[in-house]
């Protein structure tokens, strides 16, 4: 067999075992109800118990495909505009789950938690994860990358509670389905459930058992079917802020007062584009970074917090998919700062979605001038451009460009 004939037998062979791999993908159907769930951390309601149970888990860890500890049952209920997820975690000795993390983003790998991922466009390329631990701390990040990124400063609108009892411990789980992007056309998603029991040093998985795979790999989860035909509503997201300050240097002396106004609003062009609109954008509630000491001459590197440019940013990222690729020809921690200072944002303006298989993401800003230290920053346009689209299952081809020097230099 002549060379080209080997390399046609080859691709012939990928595409059969991704195919098998496919069909061979456990499913779950969620349970389509109207009635009204009070997120308790109690699965108490009639509908909880009529649903289809999920209990078909492997270890990981401590032993790959291993019997569990403890059986874990999994439940979702979903209508038009929520996602439910019910779990039991059945635990002899109760008295002895840990848990210590409160705070919104811990990392509670250390501790006994469940964690879910969830592929709204069923195409092994990206995701969410939501994690809870059993006081009911929560986690979420964005996948990308086929499950290799996990961006946890990515933060969504939703709920959970927890219940311990003698038998183990429960929680509820509502995602309202505004939070995410869905393709619309499909009624089943990539769907995979992990459970830690820290004492036991054990982790369980439902499918994508491997100890070798990372659990956001969406390609080769199992599938939640049955779901309903969603409604994201009018998909309209206003959010103005006034932040004013006074100023009196001393007594008898003037009281000077300063006032700014923001407006931050996204608007949904269908279940998987968002157009978003800053203008005067203020920053005041974005979570502070990490305190670092610096003994190198290289910059940190610190990750995006500010909502306006976390939204859809797995689109807006560009590289070799190796987790730690040093090739960042847009970076939006960039825009808005110039030697440690602040530099006001005028308006921004972006769009990002998918369209089938093609992911497209559109940002333009512009920053007012500024003075620091003697040094000037001039006022600029930037803006970068993302196209992106799926291959081969768990490939993809795509180009980026980007203009404006966020540094301000003329030229």
């Amino acid at each position: 067999m002549n060379r080209l004939g080997l390399l046609f037998t080859a691709f012939i062979i990928i595409i059969i075992s991704g195919r098998a791999q496919e069909a061979s993908r456990p499913s779950l159907a969620a349970k389509q109800s109207s009635e009204p769930i009070e997120i308790d951390g109690v699965l108490s309601e009639p509908e909880w118990q009529t649903a289809p149970i999920l209990d078909e888990f492997l270890t990981t860890v401590p032993e790959e495909k291993g019997k569990p500890s403890a059986r874990t049952l999994v439940r979702v209920l979903a209508d038009e505009r929520f996602l439910v997820i019910g779990i039991d975690c059945k635990d002899q000795r109760p008295e002895e789950i840990v848990r210590f993390s409160k705070l919104r983003d811990a990392d509670i790998r250390e501790e006994d938690h469940v964690r879910i991922v969830l592929d709204s466009f069923l195409d092994g390329q990206s995701g969410y994860i939501l994690a809870v631990n059993a006081y009911a701390a929560r986690y979420d990040a964005l996948v990308s990358n086929r499950g290799e990124s996990e961006n946890d400063d990515w933060d969504a609108i939703w709920e959970a509670r927890v219940a311990l009892y003698d038998t183990g411990w429960t929680v509820e789980i509502r995602l309202p389905i505004q939070s995410i992007y869905f393709n619309k056309n499909i009624d089943q998603w990539g769907f995979n459930v992990e459970r830690r029991i820290q004492r036991n040093q054990e982790t369980i998985r439902w499918a994508n058992v491997q100890r070798d795979q990372f659990f956001g790999q969406t390609s080769r989860a199992g599938l939640l079917t049955n779901l309903p035909n969603f409604n994201y509503g009018l998909g309209l997201n206003v959010r103005p802020s006034l932040v004013g300050s006074l100023n009196k240097n001393g007594a008898g002396a003037a009281t000077v007062s300063d006032f700014e106004t923001s407006l931050d609003a996204s608007q949904r062009l269908g279940p998987n584009v968002l157009a978003t609109l800053t203008v005067n954008t203020d920053f005041a509630e974005t979570e502070v970074d990490t305190r670092q000491t610096n003994l190198t001459r290289f910059p940190l590197f610190f990750p995006e917090k500010r909502t306006f440019f976390l939204e859809g940013s797995d689109i807006f990222e560009f590289g070799f998919g190796t987790g730690n690729s040093t090739v960042l020809p847009f970076f939006s921690r960039r825009i808005g700062l110039f030697q440690g200072n602040l530099v006001p944002i005028i308006a921004g303006g972006k769009i990002n979605g998918r369209i089938g298989k093609t992911a497209f993401g559109g940002l333009g800003i512009r920053t007012n001038s500024f003075d620091s230290g003697g040094e000037s920053y001039n006022a600029t346009n930037m803006g970068v451009m993302r196209v992106r689209h799926n291959i081969l299952g768990e490939s993809s081809i795509g180009m980026i460009s980007t203009f404006g020097d966020p540094l301000g230099r003329e030229g």
